[in-house]
């Protein structure tokens, strides 16, 4: 069955059922769930705003701002600060 997906992929063909890929399209789509905390924390880095300057803003840690970032990051499905902020500006937030 993989040699036969691995086989159709290579031949421009789509591997998957018509149900379950409109499924994971689909699930793709949502908007994540953000605490209401992460979504300020990703607004202001939208914003261009340091950690240290979220910290001071929020009155948190540098550490607990971190900490939301990397939750952030893996719930949008990104690596870095700049792939966070066109998300949030692609998602209406900032």
């Amino acid at each position: 069955m993989l040699a036969r997906a691995i086989e159709a992929a290579g031949g421009g063909e789509a591997p998957l059922h018509p149900r379950a890929a409109r499924e994971l399209l689909a699930a793709r789509s949502l908007r994540p769930e953000l605490s209401a905390r992460e979504q300020v924390v990703l607004e202001l880095v939208a914003q261009g705003m340091p950690n240290k300057l979220i910290a001071r803003r929020l009155e948190i840690s540098e550490r607990t701002v971190k900490g939301h970032l990397t939750r952030i990051f893996e719930r949008i499905g990104v690596t870095d600060r700049t792939q966070a902020a066109l998300w949030a500006r692609d998602h209406g937030l900032g």
